[in-house]
């Protein structure tokens, strides 16, 4: 019998224990664990459980078992969904306001990346953040989600893609790591 989750729109759709695994592939989890995640849920699931709660495990067992692909999924809440997860899992989403960030006080504005110029900002924070110690391979997560997020964006003009795309190439060239390529057009 197939169990139906609960959507934070308070709708109901049935449970796709693929959609855990590619969400957890696309944080950068190696297919052997996302794989291992999703059939967890899959036992765990029950009719009316929600996607938060979904959402949480999947956190809770990605920062054991993928620590750079919970990194990598935190990010791009943040910087993409203008949400912030605690170490339980839990988030909060930030409509507007005032929320340490890092090292800085920024605005937190509506989800999701519009400009190159946002970007430039967050790629201006990664490099602090490599000054300040977190590792490259942290880095190179938030640096994934954050291309993912310029490419899913509905919200960014193409010609602001391109800009992004190149300015986090930029980035990665800076680093002595290969541009990410793109494989479909920008749209």
């Amino acid at each position: 019998m197939v169990k139906r989750v609960r959507k934070s729109s308070g709708s109901l759709e049935d449970f796709d224990p693929r959609k855990v695994y590619e969400a957890c592939v696309s944080a950068g989890a190696p297919p052997e664990i996302a794989h291992e995640i999703a059939k967890e849920v899959e036992q765990k699931v029950y009719d009316g459980m929600t996607t938060d709660e979904i959402r949480r495990y999947v956190l809770v067992r990605l920062k054991e078992l993928a620590p750079h692909a919970y990194e990598s999924w935190t990010f791009y809440d943040r910087v993409v969904k203008g949400r912030i997860t605690f170490e339980d899992g839990k988030v909060v989403v930030v409509e507007k306001g005032r929320v340490y960030l890092g090292r800085e006080v920024k605005d937190v504005g509506p989800t999701g990346l519009s400009s190159a110029e946002e970007v430039e900002s967050i790629l201006k924070e990664l490099g602090e953040d490599l000054t300040f110690g977190v590792s490259k391979a942290t880095v190179n997560a938030r640096l994934y989600a954050l291309f993912m997020g310029v490419l899913k964006s509905s919200k960014m003009p193409k010609q602001e893609k391109e800009k992004s795309v190149q300015l986090i190439n930029e980035f990665r060239v800076k680093l002595g790591w290969k541009p990410y390529e793109l494989k479909k057009q920008l749209e």
